[in-house]
C-alpha cells in the first residue's frame, strides 16, 4: 500500500512536470515565430516569452478551473487574451502589432 502511494505521487509530480514543460515550449515556439516575423532584439523577445508563458499557464488554470462551466471558461479566456493583446502592445506598439495580427491572418 505504501509503495502505491509513493507511485501515485511520483505520477502527479511526473503530470505536472510534463504539462509545464509543454507550456514552456509553446510560449517558446510563438515567441520564437514573433521574433523572427517581427526581428526582435533579446530583450524584446525576453519580455514576450515571459507574457506567452504568463498567458498559457492561466490559461490552463482557468479550463482545469471552469472545465464544468464553458460559457464562464470562454469568457474568462477571452479576457485573458484581451490582456495579452493590451501586454504585447505595449511592448511591441501599434506597428508591430499590425504586422503580426497580419501575419497570423495569412497562416
Amino acid at each position: 500500500m505504501r509503495i502505491l502511494t509513493i507511485l501515485m505521487i511520483a505520477l502527479a509530480f511526473s503530470i505536472s512536470s510534463f504539462a509545464q514543460q509543454g507550456v514552456q515550449e509553446r510560449a517558446k515556439k510563438i515567441t520564437d515565430e514573433m521574433t523572427e516575423v517581427l526581428s526582435l532584439d533579446a530583450e524584446t523577445s525576453e519580455k514576450v516569452y515571459n507574457i506567452q508563458l504568463k498567458r498559457f499557464i492561466d490559461a490552463q488554470a482557468i479550463r482545469k478551473t471552469h472545465k464544468d462551466d464553458k460559457e464562464k471558461m470562454k469568457e474568462e479566456l477571452k479576457g485573458l487574451y484581451n490582456r495579452l493583446y493590451g501586454k504585447l502592445k505595449g511592448i511591441l506598439g501599434q506597428e508591430q502589432m499590425k504586422v503580426w495580427n497580419q501575419h497570423k491572418k495569412n497562416i
